[in-house]
């Protein structure tokens, strides 16, 4: 099975749970960037509620994920900072924060060279290993639905794993004419511990990672 998934700055649990139940993920880096997406920003939890961390890039209408460029401006510190003023009372803190302090203690130029590293980290976090592939790096062409039958095809899988907000808009006549299977992922983040009281959902898996350490959250009670 195949998900395929823009290579988003530091990912959802709904992100991480698709690699889990994919043979292969596909980082789809070959489409227009898209402004006010979660590609360059993602949500954290704060004393006050959640905020976005968010990396500034350069955005012409048009480039592509693998070319977007960010800003020197450095943000890398910032954003490390935040973090550890967010989650340093956070019990897994000192156990992950070594690697990431690496990571932003670089500087990145551009934005989807950042976001893969980030990802393969989290994946190890997590124990998963699926066939991580670029899209950029396939012969494929196409766009919307056209372009995840192409890929498919490309990497050899006849199963695409689909996020459900797809419905929507997915063309299932395009799979079903190349002889693609369609599933949808059911998924509903899990509630966890957080530092300061109540339960925002939806939040970058590093905040789950530095409350809860490498456990995995689909086997837990």
């Amino acid at each position: 099975m195949i998900a395929i998934h823009q290579p988003n700055y530091l990912p959802w649990l709904g992100f991480f749970d698709k690699a889990r139940l994919a043979d292969t993920f596909v980082l789809l880096d070959n489409v227009p960037y898209t402004r006010g997406s979660v590609i360059n920003r993602n949500k954290i939890r704060t004393k006050g509620g959640w905020e976005w961390l968010t990396v500034p890039v350069h955005n012409i209408s048009g480039t592509i994920i693998r070319d977007i460029t960010t800003v020197d401006s450095g943000w890398e510190k910032s954003h490390w900072k935040t973090l550890i003023f967010t989650y340093s009372r956070a019990p897994h803190f000192k156990d992950l924060s070594p690697a990431l302090q690496e990571i932003y203690a670089k500087r990145w130029l551009k934005l989807a060279e950042l976001n893969e590293t980030l990802i393969r980290m989290m994946f190890n976090w997590f124990d998963l290993h699926p066939h991580l592939v670029r899209a950029s790096d396939l012969a494929v062409q196409g766009s919307s639905s056209e372009l995840l039958v192409n890929i498919c095809r490309a990497v050899g899988d006849q199963t695409y794993l689909s996020g459900v907000g797809a419905k929507d808009y997915l063309d299932r006549s395009v799979f079903e004419r190349e002889g693609v299977v369609v599933k949808f992922q059911d998924f509903s983040s899990p509630e966890y511990d957080q530092l300061f009281g109540r339960f925002i959902p939806a939040l970058s898996a590093i905040d789950y990672l530095f409350n809860c350490g490498r456990t995995k959250w689909w086997s837990q009670p």
